[in-house]
């Protein structure tokens, strides 16, 4: 009976230990479910959509955050059970690169974590068009920076006015980015306040994408807005001598002017024009509003119309809280804001940001008071203001220019029968 107990025990013993070995993988599968993945070593392609990445050694987690709003790397590394030391000696050790301090609400993060939490990479997305990746070599963290690749469209957008530019954008879909171009182009020539129905536009813009998804616009090649009275182009062109691009119209003068037709990046409502006699809602008589009242949000950015130094930032009476601005021979002013975000004597530039929208000062609601004065002190209507353009193409590339404008134009559908200007058909590829 001796050797058959033993030949017994022996088997049992081998049972016993498969099934300890199974329990083992079990449990190991299980913790990597968990963990959000499985314990291959590899890390699935979905992980990442800039590109194959190479394939490490030993168990990995994968762990996804978006930064919330007000957060900081701190503390959504906290959440991962990140130590406080750990959290320092990373941002210290990538801060020439990037400074990690500076994180952007929504932006995406992802982590590598080997099973007992210790990291193996950090991704961060800076923007749409470039990532942070962050790996520990020895003793240190290393970052480097790099591009996504994306897939270059060029699409031709048409719309029709029925209120503003901004709903005949909206409402096929496109983004407030592309209404922010448009009002850059043509902001010094078309009041987008003044806008009819039935005014329209042509686009040929270049839309950005990445994994087959969009991510953001790129330039706007060529723009034509036909009103009743008039058509406007602006062409992209590229100085060949310095590489500077700006927009041109059909001949060559450039869009760019000294003023801005109205203080914001969008295309506001007019709630009161520029009058010698308008009754005053709160004093209850008439008196002249020797500028323009625009409707907006409280907090809406107000932008400077052109460069030049801020002679006053403070209150001021029933403005309420105001900044001027001195430019040559004119002077602006903005009325009524909720925060003032410049001081006295800065230089500011066309486009900066200098308050926000609010209702101090004599104010039944929310908005914004902007005024023009000339080097007499006279107030001047803004909507009548006309300013000279900035220089125009240079002679000597003409010829370039031309054949930009014709071949954009071309692609654009944009070209009229009666132009006598164009000098050559281009050829459409």
């Amino acid at each position: 009976m001796g050797p058959i107990k033993c030949r017994y025990g022996l088997g049992l013993l081998a049972v016993v230990s498969v099934a300890l070995v199974v329990v083992v993988l079990f449990q190991r599968h299980w913790i990597g479910l968990e963990r959000g993945r499985s314990v291959s070593g590899t890390v699935p392609e979905t992980v990442s959509d800039a590109g194959p990445r190479v394939p490490e050694p030993g168990p990995v987690t994968v762990r996804k955050a978006g930064i919330p709003r007000g957060a900081t790397l701190a503390a959504v590394l906290r959440g991962f059970d990140v130590s406080g030391s750990e959290i320092h000696r990373l941002v210290e050790d990538t801060r020439d690169v990037y400074n990690l301090d500076r994180v952007r609400p929504g932006n995406r993060l992802v982590l590598e974590l080997e099973l007992d939490g210790s990291f193996r990479s950090v991704r961060y997305d800076i923007d749409e068009e470039e990532y942070l990746v962050v790996r520990q070599e020895r003793d240190r963290y290393v970052a480097t920076r790099h591009k996504y690749d994306f897939q270059l469209q060029e699409k031709r957008v048409f719309g029709e006015i029925r209120t503003s530019l901004t709903e005949a954008l909206i409402s096929q879909g496109e983004k407030y980015a592309l209404v922010f171009k448009v009002l850059d182009i043509l902001g010094w020539d078309l009041d987008f306040t003044q806008l009819q129905p039935q005014d329209s536009f042509t686009l040929l813009v270049e839309k950005k994408y990445r994994a087959g998804r969009f991510v953001k616009y790129g330039d706007v090649l060529a723009v034509r807005f036909d009103q009743m009275d008039r058509s406007l182009f602006g062409i992209l062109f590229t100085d060949p001598e310095t590489g500077k691009q700006d927009y041109f119209d059909e001949k060559g003068n450039s869009l760019r002017k000294a003023f801005l037709r109205v203080p914001f990046r969008f295309d506001p409502r007019i709630t009161s024009g520029f009058s010698y006699s308008r009754f005053h809602p709160i004093l209850k008589r008439r008196r002249p509003h020797l500028g323009v009242d625009y409707g907006a949000p409280t907090g809406t950015e107000v932008i400077s119309v052109a460069s030049g130094t801020v002679s006053f930032a403070g209150r001021k009476g029933g403005y309420g809280k105001m900044v001027k601005i001195r430019h040559g021979q004119y002077s602006t002013s903005y009325a009524h804001l909720s925060r003032i975000q410049v001081r006295r004597g800065q230089r500011v530039e066309q486009g900066d940001v200098i308050g926000r929208v609010g209702s101090t000062g004599l104010s039944t609601g929310p908005h914004l008071d902007y005024r023009i004065q000339d080097q007499t002190g006279r107030y001047r209507n803004p909507s009548k203001l006309k300013f000279p353009p900035e220089k125009p193409v240079a002679p000597q590339h003409l010829d370039a220019f031309r054949g930009v404008r014709n071949d954009l134009m071309q692609r654009l559908g944009s070209f009229p029968a009666k132009a006598g200007y164009f000098t050559r058909k281009a050829k459409i590829g």
